[in-house]
């Protein structure tokens, strides 16, 4: 779960321009407090004005987040001639068997409806 950022929208669009107006990263930090575990006060961490900044950037339009394309695997359709035959081109490279090895069809087991392509016992 994602925890809520310790700086708003509007100090982040501080943090933006000023980054904008060339001001030092190390001065931006002090500027920028939170408070620590004891109470106190501390200048925001390097990894923190990281993480603003990208934020401010993307909220400003300056860069844009695009979400994850998902991966798309490649589907191999194999056809059933009307003579019965069925000719896999890309067999050996898929299952990394070699030419000349002999195979045998094994009918569907139980309640499965799914013909196996297994190797002959030599």
């Amino acid at each position: 779960m994602a925890r809520a950022s310790r700086w708003s929208k509007e100090q982040r669009a501080k943090l933006w321009a000023m980054v904008r107006e060339g001001i030092a990263e190390q001065d931006i930090r002090d500027q920028f407090t939170t408070n620590d575990g004891k109470g106190g006060e501390r200048a925001m961490t390097a990894v923190e004005f990281a993480q603003q900044l990208k934020q401010a950037m993307a909220e400003a339009g300056a860069i844009k987040q695009a979400a994850p394309q998902k991966k798309v695997d490649k589907q191999n359709l194999y056809e059933v001639t009307r003579t019965g035959r069925l000719t896999i081109n890309d067999f050996a490279q898929i299952t990394g068997h070699k030419p000349g090895e002999i195979f045998m069809l094994e009918g569907p087991r139980g309640r499965s409806n799914a013909w196996r392509v297994v190797p002959v016992p030599k």
